[in-house]
């Protein structure tokens, strides 16, 4: 099995991807975070896979160090992975929607001055009018 490229291809992205995942497992689970936060995380994460998808369509690993170290991987392969890339991103999509959906209330305490007061709850556009017309909070 060793010396089977397209194994040792199949092996090195999945170790690729998981590093990846990992690295947002370990940002979720940092202490004393808000729901922002974690949705800044899940967007970063889902904007990568993207990046990564595009990437491979181009026949650029560099954020595969080890699917890189393969000696030539098939261009087939690459689009299999490229394919998979995207479904894992719809997965994400739909997984986390729930968020997508709060994205407004929470831009509104996050950055309350970037919010288009017409678009959020009727018995906050007021206050976030005044919130926005104070020079002195700006």
């Amino acid at each position: 099995m060793l010396e089977d490229t397209e194994w040792l291809s199949d092996i090195a992205l999945f170790t690729d991807l998981l590093c990846h995942m990992n690295n947002l497992n370990v940002k979720m689970q940092e202490k004393n975070q808000f729901i922002d936060d974690i949705c800044a995380h899940l967007k970063a994460f889902k904007l990568k896979l993207n990046l990564f998808a595009g990437q491979l369509a181009k026949n650029d690993l560099s954020h595969f160090s080890r699917l890189n170290s393969i000696p030539s991987v098939n261009e087939e392969k690459l689009k299999n992975y490229e394919d998979g890339l995207k479904k894992l991103h719809f997965e994400f999509e739909r997984r986390f929607q729930d968020f997508s959906a709060i994205q407004t209330e929470l831009d509104i305490f996050t950055m309350p001055f970037n919010v288009n007061y017409e678009a959020v709850r009727s018995d906050l556009q007021l206050e976030l009018i005044e919130l926005q017309s104070n020079n002195h909070l700006k």
